[in-house]
């Protein structure tokens, strides 16, 4: 075997339709795979579970999310979790911020320049992600929490759903949560950068703006207000080029994304 193909399979990697040899095998044979000690194995059971739409599948998923450390069989099980869809949302939020360590923790001092939205850090959240605008009813029901670290991942959720497929009525509830949250910069950060995505929230930064004493959400209001600027002036081709980045995104998120998934 050589030994890049070997080193795939030390981290998960299963070829596709390698599945189509395994599809009589019954539930709990499929859960066996999933806990297996063989990478390659929990990467196969992962796969399989997504013709088994049940909650029970999502909770043996999602306790595998939790201990899985190598690279394929992680991305697999975010895959089948995001196939199943609504099943899955509620049971995701609850795991906000409670997967890995590389989430941020603070505002950083570097601010982000493109024009598209930042991958959200949070495994959670990115698997929230891919399943879209369907999540956001549940969503937005969780801005009153008072998990703070929970309440940061949300929000990175929100705002990267509603960046690429504009979502209604977010201006309020996001905005609601930023004024109760006034003494803790990373969700106000966190909400500033949602608004990029929100045309209504402009006069609202324009007060900020001029209110504004901290540097880095400063660099923050000043890019939200900058693209939701490019956004009115080019309305129907940043929609389009939106659509196609979405499109692409939810492949990308779960299938390719070489940024840490932990």
């Amino acid at each position: 075997m050589h030994s890049k193909q070997k080193q795939l399979q030390n981290r998960g990697y299963v070829e596709k339709g390698v599945e189509s040899e395994f599809t009589t095998i019954v539930f709990d044979k499929k859960i066996e795979l999933l806990e297996s000690k063989i990478a390659t194995e929990r990467t196969l059971g992962a796969r399989l579970l997504i013709e088994n739409k049940t909650k029970t599948t999502v909770d043996y998923l999602i306790k595998a999310l939790t201990l899985e450390k190598k690279l394929y069989s992680k991305i697999e099980i975010c895959n089948t979790l995001s196939e199943l869809n609504e099943i899955a949302i509620k049971p995701l939020i609850k795991y906000l911020a409670k997967i890995g360590t590389n989430q941020h923790k603070t505002v950083p001092e570097k601010p982000f320049l493109k024009d598209s939205y930042p991958l959200p850090r949070d495994i959670a959240s990115r698997t929230l992600v891919t399943i879209g605008k369907k999540a956001m009813p549940e969503l937005l029901k969780e801005l009153n929490s008072d998990n703070k670290s929970a309440l940061s991942e949300l929000i990175d959720t929100i705002g990267h759903i509603n960046y690429y497929s504009n979502t209604e009525n977010i201006y309020e509830p996001l905005k609601s949560s930023y004024n109760r949250n006034k003494t803790e910069d990373l969700i106000k950060w966190k909400i500033i950068r949602a608004f990029s995505g929100v045309n209504e929230s402009y006069a609202f930064l324009k007060t900020l703006q001029d209110e504004m004493k901290n540097k880095r959400l400063e660099n923050e209001i000043n890019r939200s207000l900058r693209l939701i600027k490019l956004r009115k002036s080019q309305l129907p081709t940043l929609y389009k080029i939106n659509a196609g980045f979405w499109a692409f995104s939810k492949v990308f998120l779960c299938l390719h994304c070489p940024l840490k998934l932990i």
